[in-house]
């Protein structure tokens, strides 16, 4: 078990490893290191990692949405199956991690608590939504907690999402509220939010559907691009899998491709990672064994504030070598595993672009 020190520098959670938690980290950076592999049944290669193709749908009309799927209250449930999804069931759990991802080692822990968030939208009518947590953790330390309201159509056993609450951790381990938002609700841009189709009862290969539909908080679109996958991660090998792209349509930089198995719900995500346990595997494989998730929730966090080197003013001096333009917010953030400056640039371009700088080297470590 790791042993985190954090700290909290403009508003933002910092975290890192005391020495005497060296040896653990490794020991288990090693174990849920598994190398992740993915092929074809017929031998073809599967893509993994970032993706960097380019968009293939950039507009909410490129998408299928609530008009489409003839929701019903009467057929709408907060408990339910689909042969890809994992089990909207109160008590499923499962966790994904991502040792290399560039902040540290990332975990996300998904529960589907005991408990509902009632819904009565427009055309739809009134029914239930189950309460799924996602905890998020880097190198150890609780850092966001999210609810999302889902639930399963009966006639369909199509998957849909109806909105989130998401907090931030403070340093004291305490949440503090960062945003929410609801299917039925005014979305800021003259909309309605729409609820989200988060995986058909039914898999075909060209199907486009939003999976968040508030336009001006979360709105994206997912595209079924694969399936006859067999993919090995720390959980176990899987096949029949298939391959799911989301794409933002607010970041269009933002892809994501997710592979989801029967059995197993999402064995491997390009942002979070790999699926390292479930317990919706049989009890006779390990990877059943969810007993570590919640082992950090609402623990009190002590930290250390680091030690800048380099200021503010002369972080934002190297990052306009980098941007020519005007310089517009500066914090000290945890990215790509160092404490650095994030500088916020206004192009003459006026494109936001942010350059991490170290706080002790003055190294330009990395941009956005």
């Amino acid at each position: 078990m790791r042993n985190p020190v954090c700290f909290v520098l403009a508003s933002t959670l910092l975290c890192a490893l005391t020495p005497g938690a060296v040896q653990a980290a490794s020991e288990s950076q090693q174990a849920s290191s598994i190398k992740t592999t993915a092929r074809t049944m017929d031998g073809g290669s599967v893509p993994l990692g970032p993706v960097q193709d380019a968009p293939r749908w950039t507009k909410r009309s490129d998408y299928s949405s609530a008009e489409d799927w003839f929701l019903k209250a009467e057929n709408i449930s907060p408990s339910g199956t689909n042969p890809l999804y994992f089990p909207i069931v109160p008590g499923h759990r499962h966790i994904h991690e991502r040792p290399d991802h560039p902040d540290g080692h990332y975990r996300k822990e998904t529960v589907v608590l005991d408990e509902t968030e009632d819904f009565d939208l427009p055309g739809i009518g009134k029914f239930k939504t189950a309460v799924v947590q996602e905890e998020e953790y880097m190198d150890g330390v609780l850092t966001q907690r999210a609810q999302n309201w889902f639930a399963v159509d009966k006639t369909t056993n199509s998957v849909y999402a109806f909105g989130e609450v998401s907090w931030e951790i403070n340093e004291e381990g305490k949440p503090i509220f960062e945003g929410s938002w609801r299917a039925g609700e005014p979305d800021g841009e003259g909309h309605i939010a729409g609820p989200g189709l988060l995986m058909p009862g039914t898999f075909t290969i060209g199907s486009r559907y939003l999976f968040d539909d508030h336009q001006s908080i979360a709105l994206g679109g997912s595209e079924n691009v694969q399936s006859g996958i067999e993919i090995t991660v720390p959980a176990g090998t899987f096949r029949n899998c298939v391959r799911v792209r989301e794409q933002s349509l607010q970041n269009l930089k933002d892809i994501t491709d997710k592979i989801w198995c029967p059995g197993a719900g999402l064995a491997y995500d390009t942002s979070d990672g790999s699926l390292i346990a479930s317990n919706q595997l049989p009890a006779s494989n390990p990877a059943s064994d969810v007993s570590s998730i919640g082992t950090f929730r609402n623990r009190p966090l002590s930290y250390t504030p680091p030690v800048a080197k380099v200021s503010g003013e002369q972080a934002t001096q190297i990052a306009l070598r980098v941007f020519e333009g005007k310089p517009t917010k500066l914090s000290i953030e945890r990215k790509k595993g160092k404490n650095v400056y994030v500088v916020e640039v206004t192009t003459k371009d006026n494109e936001e672009k942010d350059v991490f700088v170290d706080i002790e080297s003055g190294e330009v470590v990395g941009t956005d």
